[in-house]
């Protein structure tokens, strides 16, 4: 068996700037979707691309593993400069073992891999992020995570903490089947249902790879948008042929600024899993991190600079005093993070509405002012016609 590949990225409708990086070679792929302002978003996403570069030989799942980790360790050291402090990426990466018919992908973040297989469809990895954390608690309906304001909130990512946990998922393929790699970009844009339909009409990689990016920016692009198309393929032909599809000019100068600082990656290639056996029936397999279920603040704990942009990234409605306040922060706080007053409204609680108090004493989490200042802007007053 061998690999088909393909990928496309693109910068969307809305930004200025791709902070998506990809890499595909004939064993290999992966998607970083950087974060932290463009220069450090663009930086750590072409740094944890520069470290699997480097990558050659057989690659197991341990091997992946230790690779991710080794970007993470990179990632954060850039990260020390002010002028990048609280860069980080996700990563998703899919690495294919011919010899066993297996593909092993790794992910940290919420940049994800699905699995089509004949008709049957699924997500193969479990995002780490806020709402997926509320998704699994019960709190939040699949209607309600897909326009929550903080669906875009990763709780672990490379380069936020001295280390990183890594999510790890064993398959053992068979022909024709297909695996997607996608950042944010993608899935914030086309549901589940879309993305599978558009991988069963184009069984070719660099149409499907086309049409999923198109169909991401026909129904809005607000975000960057990168893929990779992966077909398993049962014949003795040519190795593994890859389409990469982006500005390598563009890329050329973060890259190679990514590579400055680079160690040399030790030789890997006789590598003690690789030969190790995987079941016949495929399953998946969690090497470090599967376990992960614990509550936001203790992800928040392993991770202090984190913890910070995390606590200073909310607004809510609040009673302070008898009136009405915006708040900086999250109700009650994060850690040593809390929450202090945005903006004064001059609203009085007692002048409000039963409905509309009960809207200030709930809280809600808001993902900017201005979705806070709309939120002041609806709320009714007792006095006010059908009030």
């Amino acid at each position: 068996m061998r690999i088909v590949s393909s990928s496309a990225t693109h910068v969307g409708q809305v930004r200025n700037i791709n902070q998506d990086r990809v890499l595909a070679t004939a064993t290999l792929a992966v998607v970083a979707d950087g974060m932290g302002g463009h220069v450090g978003g663009e930086k750590a996403a072409a740094l944890a691309i520069a470290e699997f570069s480097g990558v050659r030989g057989s690659i197991s799942a341990q091997r992946l593993v230790d690779v991710a980790q080794a970007a993470n360790r990179r990632v954060f050291d850039a990260a020390q400069v002010p002028e990048l402090r609280g860069m980080g990426t996700t990563l998703v990466a899919a690495a294919f073992d011919p010899e066993l018919g297996v593909v092993s992908i790794a992910n940290i973040g919420d940049s994800r891999a699905y699995l089509l297989r004949g008709d049957h469809f699924e997500q193969v990895t479990l995002d780490h992020s806020l709402v997926e954390e509320l998704l699994r608690q019960g709190r939040l309906s699949d209607d309600e995570a897909r326009s929550h304001p903080q669906r875009n909130m990763v709780t672990r990512a490379l380069g936020i903490g001295p280390d990183v946990d890594v999510d790890v998922f064993d398959i053992l393929v068979e022909p024709e089947d297909r695996i997607l790699l996608c950042s944010d970009g993608l899935t914030n844009e086309v549901d589940d249902d879309g993305v599978a339909d558009i991988l069963r009409s184009y069984p070719d990689p660099d149409e499907a790879a086309d049409v999923l990016v198109d169909t991401a920016l026909h129904n809005g692009g607000r975000d960057n948008v990168t893929v990779v198309v992966m077909r398993v393929v049962d014949d003795d032909g040519p190795d593994t042929t890859v389409r990469v599809d982006a500005d390598e000019a563009a890329d050329a100068a973060v890259l190679d600024l990514a590579r400055d600082d680079a160690e040399p990656l030790p030789d890997l290639s006789a590598d003690p899993l690789a030969d190790t056996r995987r079941p016949a029936k495929r399953r998946r397999l969690p090497f470090r991190g599967l376990m992960f279920a614990g509550s936001v603040v203790s992800v928040l704990v392993l991770a202090g600079s984190f913890t910070t942009w995390y606590g200073r990234s909310a607004w809510y409605v609040d009673e302070v005093d008898g009136q009405v306040v915006i708040m900086h922060g999250r109700p009650g706080g994060v850690l040593w993070i809390q929450p202090d007053t945005a903006e004064e409204t001059g609203i009085a609680f007692d002048d409000l509405t039963g409905a509309s108090q009960t809207r200030v004493t709930d809280r809600v989490v808001l993902g900017s002012l201005s979705d806070a200042q709309e939120l002041v802007a609806n709320l009714e007053s007792s006095e006010s016609p059908g009030g």
